[in-house]
């Protein structure tokens, strides 16, 4: 008797410690998930391709040929476009993302047109007679709200809208009838504002503070309008009207997350 009492007890002293590890809490690290929330800075480099109508009509009347007829044509050009951006994400549900953002880039975009030079019915001027409008595009500012879904994660799609800002150069020369150098020129700059529409993916491959991102932004910046002066006089021989500038841009960018 003495030897089953002694051995339920060893028994019991056995198997304690191993019912006493299975009841014992598990604790488990938690899994992080990936958030888009925080403020981040980085920068990105793409192209632009712009178009702008522009139109030239002469305030001058030639004996026997009468007024110039109004030429009109659309201008075009492209370049790269690149600078950087800052801005701050916030995670409002699961998959819905706000935020601000704010870029300024810097570019050459020339746009150049053309157009013959016409007077009476049908009359060309001088060395063919062409009316020719360039704008360059120096710099290019934004302030845009971003609205994006999280596909997974860590890649999100999103579209964004604001106001722009550009810096602009306007010039023209209209060649009358004689020629050059008694041409009507203008020359002047104009800092344009306008809007902004957008969309892009962004995408953290790391899950990290680290995002890379493909996005295509196009700008309207509102156009300008000006009078050419032939050298020496004080009267304007031409009215000048540059419509509205449109780019579209596409670019990729590298963004760091605070």
């Amino acid at each position: 008797m003495r030897n089953i009492l002694l051995s339920t007890i060893a028994l019991g002293v056995l198997v304690t410690p191993a019912v006493a590890a299975d009841l014992a809490p598990t604790f488990k690290a938690p899994i992080q998930v990936y958030t888009w929330t925080g403020c981040y800075v980085g920068g990105d480099i793409g192209g632009g391709w712009a178009n702008q109508g522009v139109l030239n009509s002469s305030q001058l009347d030639f004996p026997l040929l009468g007024a110039q007829t109004p030429a009109n044509d659309t201008a075009t050009g492209s370049a790269i476009i690149g600078g950087g951006h800052v801005g701050c994400n916030y995670q409002w549900v699961p998959s819905l993302v706000i935020g601000v953002e704010a870029d300024f880039s810097g570019t050459s975009l020339d746009t150049h047109g053309n157009a013959q030079s016409l007077f009476g019915a049908g009359t060309v001027g001088a060395s063919g007679g062409a009316v020719t409008w360039s704008t360059k595009l120096d710099s290019i500012a934004t302030m845009r709200g971003r609205l994006g879904y999280a596909w997974t994660p860590n890649t999100l799609l999103y579209v964004t809208a604001g106001g722009a800002w550009g810096r602009t150069n306007f010039s023209s020369t209209d060649i009358f009838i004689l020629g050059c150098p008694a041409c009507a020129t203008t020359s002047f700059s104009n800092t344009s504002s306008g809007v902004v529409l957008g969309g892009g993916v962004e995408w953290a491959p790391w899950s990290n503070n680290w995002t890379i991102r493909a996005e295509y932004l196009w700008y309207s910046l509102g156009g300008a309008s000006g009078s050419g002066f032939v050298p020496g006089t004080a009267a304007p021989a031409a009215n000048v009207t540059w419509n509205s500038l449109n780019i579209s841009s596409g670019r990729a960018g590298l963004s760091y997350r605070f």
